[in-house]
């Protein structure tokens, strides 16, 4: 008696769970929906567009940009053991912060974006994206608005 409950609370089991069996369908779906996106390379990227993970694909990266659009930058995180707090500072050519935005990395984020809002009223010309990890300066990017 025991091993026919035993046997029925397996099979129960197995047709809950949605056993392959052979027909390669839940192996194709699964490749599908873990598929990796193609980002930008290096820590700190800008581009035109961002990914659902906060990461700059590589077909949207680049250093110069249409004014008005907005610009996105990623940091990448990855090897962070830490919660930082990191910051942004959108410069125009004068050295004026024209946008500022700061968060909370949690632990185990691989990307962080940041965005410069719309760009319609900025300066056309050399432009920078500073960026502050934990109040110390790590890196400067430098992009053109045309």
């Amino acid at each position: 008696m025991k091993l026919q409950i035993a046997a029925a609370a397996f099979l129960t089991l197995l047709v809950g769970c949605g056993v392959d069996r052979g027909s390669g369908k839940a192996l194709e779906q699964s490749i599908a929906s873990t598929e990796t996106e193609v980002v930008a390379a290096g820590t700190f990227a800008l581009g035109t567009a961002i990914t659902l993970s906060g990461a700059v694909p590589q077909d949207a990266e680049g250093e110069t940009f249409t004014r008005g659009d907005e610009v996105f930058l990623s940091v990448d995180l990855s090897g962070v053991s830490s919660d930082p707090i990191v910051e942004v500072k959108w410069v125009d050519p004068f050295g004026q912060i024209l946008r500022r935005e700061v968060r909370h990395a949690l632990k185990g984020a691989h990307h962080l974006p940041f965005s410069s809002g719309a760009t319609a009223r900025w300066t056309r010309g050399a432009h920078r994206a500073v960026v502050l990890i934990d109040g110390r300066a790590v890196s400067e990017k430098m992009f053109s608005l045309l």
